[in-house]
């Protein structure tokens, strides 16, 4: 008889935390998943630390196509398919503890059964010898899988709804709609730049020159904007939650029912700008002191009960 060939297990390291071993079909799930990063590092039995992308041969294929709309979806129902397997994995990781068990005792054993498929077999045969005045429980488990099965499908096509985002690019030039989200922009320079509906989430432009600059509609929740020039820059509507103007140049600016909750204007220079309809709840305002609730188009002080 030819010996057996050896399982090959797998180690996962993230930070000082190791977790394994693993077999390679659990560490592909795994990846698949999203519960192994690309950050994450990888080690056989034996083997030395490597970064995931050193084991293409573990990640899964779907994973490997070109990012378009249609392999993205292929994506999606790869991990619903995963997802729906569990049960099946847990009998794959104990693989390994099998074979151990296997070796030691020259002989094979019978593998207990976990609660789980206890409880199953308990459950099957109290249907299987039910009276006929029971028969209505069957019903259930169907019931329960035609739900699952209106969640999946309902959640599939939201998600087919959603609009594709592009991605962050941070070497784009100004235009309406860029995403610049998590940029670091500090010191740009660009007079009247067309930047409506911008995406522009947690975006660094400290020291900016943005002059005149068209910012309707545009997201730019935690932006640093300190020491920038905004002068006559139109931000109407724009959602400005966190972000942070220290001695930013405003004069002349329209912030027509811009959302400037939690802002920080500490020193602004605001000559000119109309702020009309504009929330400033819980703003920090030019003289260093913070803004009331319901702060709208000014604002209102704390009062000694708030």
């Amino acid at each position: 008889m030819e010996p057996k060939a050896k399982r090959v297990l797998w180690y996962t390291r993230r930070g000082n935390v190791v977790r394994g071993p693993y077999p390679a079909g659990q560490i592909s799930r795994y990846i698949l998943l999203g519960r192994i990063r690309e950050t994450d590092e990888l080690r056989c039995d034996g083997g030395e630390w490597q970064a995931l992308d050193r084991y293409p041969e573990l990640i899964p294929d779907v994973m490997k196509l070109p990012p378009t709309e249609e392999n993205r979806q292929k994506l999606l129902m790869a991990r619903m398919r995963e997802d729906e397997r569990r049960p099946l994995d847990r009998r794959d990781t104990r693989a390994a503890s099998a074979e151990a068990l296997e070796r030691r005792g020259g002989h094979e054993r019978r593998r207990k059964e976990t609660d789980e498929e206890r409880r199953y077999r308990e459950l099957k045969y109290q249907l299987s010898h039910a009276p006929r005045s029971t028969a209505h429980l069957y019903r259930y488990p169907v019931v329960f899988t035609v739900i699952v099965m209106l969640g999946f499908v309902l959640g599939y096509a939201m998600e087919r709804m959603k609009p594709e985002v592009a991605p962050p690019d941070c070497a784009a030039g100004p235009r309406p709609g860029v995403n610049w989200n998590n940029c670091n922009l500090s010191g740009m320079r660009s007079e009247r730049a067309e930047l409506v509906g911008a995406q522009m989430h947690n975006v660094r432009l400290d020291s900016a020159q943005l002059p005149g600059a068209q910012l309707v509609g545009a997201d730019m929740e935690y932006t640093s904007l300190n020491l920038s020039n905004l002068q006559s820059a139109d931000l109407s509507h724009a959602r400005l939650v966190g972000v942070t103007m220290r001695g930013t140049d405003l004069r002349g600016a329209r912030l027509l029912k811009a959302d400037l909750s939690y802002a920080n204007l500490s020193g602004a220079h605001i000559e000119g700008a109309d702020f009309s309809g504009a929330v400033l709840d819980h703003a920090i305002w030019i003289d260093d002191k913070p803004c009331g609730p319901n702060s709208l188009g000014a604002c209102k002080r704390y009062r000694v009960s708030d």
